[in-house]
């Protein structure tokens, strides 16, 4: 394994670790540790009423908690059952909470994407995977072309399951965790899940016709070595995947009571994270992936690719997206819903889910709506992480004056990433370098007005790198 630098950018390992700080991933802004935790149905009712009258398109998310057992390294909002009749009441209130948002959702748009996350989506066999869906499309008008994507965990998938995902559900975009092919990497974390099913099942993807296959990886597991990762990146290589999500494994003990099972002795150590992302991201972009920014790499032919290169790439909760605009309305618990400049999260407690719609109550526990600075910081965070450049241009209904006082005011933080090749300061607009692409979070925080609070309301954010 390669301990230089990142080939392709001359990147060293010292100033990666330099810039490794703890700061937000910003998949919003403000992020969410900074929304209120007083924020109500009433409020969020009020600004979907308000939405009367609009015409453009939005997307559906559905959280589905349930899984199993729990894996170790999982940060994700679950709820570990083997019981499989939870599957069959959930839909029965995810009905309830899709009709009273419906109610009040006014919008003439058009669903123009659905993804359905977890948990473990494909914990819902195919019949209640139909039913939801079937239950979606009474409420909301989809468009024709609209897309629809799903995240699996191979081991409770067949090849059977995955063609009727494709051919009776029409999903055409399907994720994979992985994390590691390791065998004593996958034991470590509880996960079990072998070489053979994640190809089987990527393979029934591709005959089935999916348009789109993700790989979920993580570097930092326990019992990762430099030969077993270097193995599962060649296995990676021969799977070649249209599009990669590579996380850095957050090993949060205190806040994930599950993780306290992990042994500290067996995680690699710091150095040796940072040998494995350096080796991923030059194998994966010598082997024709692109890097996105963040933690995905695509394929130069995938539409991610395409859509970073003409300038029109968007972010929201579950990552880098191609879609006209990013409103989102989410469903289940712990759902997130961005729209219209507000944001609304669901109750994680499956309980108390319950008990809000049984009185004919969104569960909304935590929420705000975003003021104009809010919005103005929102617009340039983004620009910056999915197309690279703030234009001063009048966009989005903000002034060419007021983008250049923005960052005139963040001169002072920025001149220094400049210095380092991460930014140019050119006269028409800030653009982030190639260069750049590896440290988005560390030009993101520059604009983050809610940042500086973040000690005082003891919130441990990941690691950037």
């Amino acid at each position: 394994m390669s301990t230089g630098t990142i080939e392709s950018l001359g990147i060293t390992p010292e100033k990666i670790t330099q810039y490794d700080q703890r700061i937000p991933r910003y998949t919003s802004y403000p992020t969410a540790p900074f929304w209120r935790s007083d924020f109500t149905w009433e409020e969020w009712r009020a600004h979907l009423d308000g939405s009367a009258g609009t015409n453009s398109p939005f997307s559906l998310y559905v959280h589905v908690p349930f899984c199993e057992k729990h894996c170790l390294f999982c940060a994700c909002n679950v709820i570990i059952t083997p019981k499989k009749e939870v599957a069959e009441d959930y839909l029965g209130w995810l009905e309830k909470e899709i009709a009273l948002t419906a109610s009040h959702f006014r919008g003439e748009g058009e669903a123009n994407w659905l993804h359905l996350g977890g948990g473990t989506p494909n914990y819902l066999n195919v019949d209640q995977l139909q039913r939801l869906v079937t239950i979606l499309k009474d409420h909301f008008r989809f468009a024709a072309d609209a897309e629809r994507s799903i995240e699996i965990d191979p081991r409770l998938a067949s090849p059977e399951q995955v063609a009727a995902y494709h051919d009776l559900l029409g999903f055409r975009r399907i994720s994979f965790g992985v994390q590691d092919f390791h065998a004593e990497t996958q034991s470590a974390i509880g996960r079990g899940q072998t070489r053979e099913i994640t190809f089987a099942n990527v393979a029934s993807a591709r005959a089935a016709g999916f348009r789109s296959v993700n790989i979920d990886l993580i570097y930092g597991l326990p019992r990762q070595s430099t030969e077993s990762w270097s193995e599962t990146l060649d296995a990676i290589c021969e799977l070649r995947p249209d599009r990669i999500a590579l996380y850095n494994f957050a090993f949060l003990p205190t806040k994930l009571a599950h993780q306290r099972a992990l042994s500290n002795e067996a995680l690699p150590p710091a150095e040796l994270k940072l040998e494995m992302f350096i080796e991923a991201h030059n194998r994966l972009t010598a082997a024709g992936w692109e890097f996105i920014g963040m933690d995905h790499y695509a394929l130069r032919e995938d539409s991610l690719t395409k859509a970073q290169e003409a300038g029109s790439l968007r972010r929201n909760f579950m990552g880098y997206t191609t879609l006209r605009g990013s409103d989102m309305l989410a469903f289940g618990t712990s759902a997130i819903s961005d729209f219209r400049s507000g944001f609304a999260q669901n109750t994680k407690k499956l309980s108390q889910y319950k008990k809000a719609l049984s009185e004919g109550i969104v569960p909304v526990e935590h929420g705000m709506i975003l003021s104009e600075d809010d919005r103005l910081r929102q617009f340039v965070i983004e620009e910056l992480m999915c197309n690279g450049a703030l234009r001063y241009t009048s966009q989005r209904g903000f002034s060419e004056e007021v983008f250049r006082e923005l960052v005139t005011a963040a001169r002072e933080r920025l001149e220094p990433l400049a210095e380092d090749g991460l930014v140019t300061l050119d006269d028409d607009a800030l653009r982030v370098t190639r260069k750049g692409r590896i440290f988005l979070r560390n030009i993101a925080v520059v604009f983050d007005s809610y940042f500086h609070r973040a000690q005082e309301k003891k919130i441990i954010f990941s690691r950037a790198v």
